[in-house]
């Protein structure tokens, strides 16, 4: 039997940024391939990035998933597109 990492002060901290974010009814949808991001929640218009904005934003969620391999990517990307939701308020 595999016993689960502990979470750490971080992933713990990334893991509430998602819960609150998917509470929120929060969807994010990147897109290497065609270097996009859709970050969407009922009731407000989306947030769509592409160019620079789109790199930084993969290779940051790359970096923290490298960096916390016990973190799915979907919750890292999730973690790292609350700060865009500030522009909904």
């Amino acid at each position: 039997m595999i016993k689960p990492k502990r979470r750490t002060r971080a992933t713990r901290f990334i893991w509430q940024a998602y819960d609150r974010m998917r509470a929120a009814g929060v969807e994010v949808e990147t897109d290497s391939a065609y270097q996009t991001v859709c970050i969407s929640a009922p009731g407000v218009d989306d947030i769509f990035m592409q160019g620079d904005d789109v790199d930084q934003f993969i290779s940051d969620a790359r970096a923290m998933w490298n960096r916390y391999p016990s973190l799915p990517k979907y919750v890292c990307e999730m973690a790292l597109a609350e700060p865009y939701t500030e522009l909904w308020s």
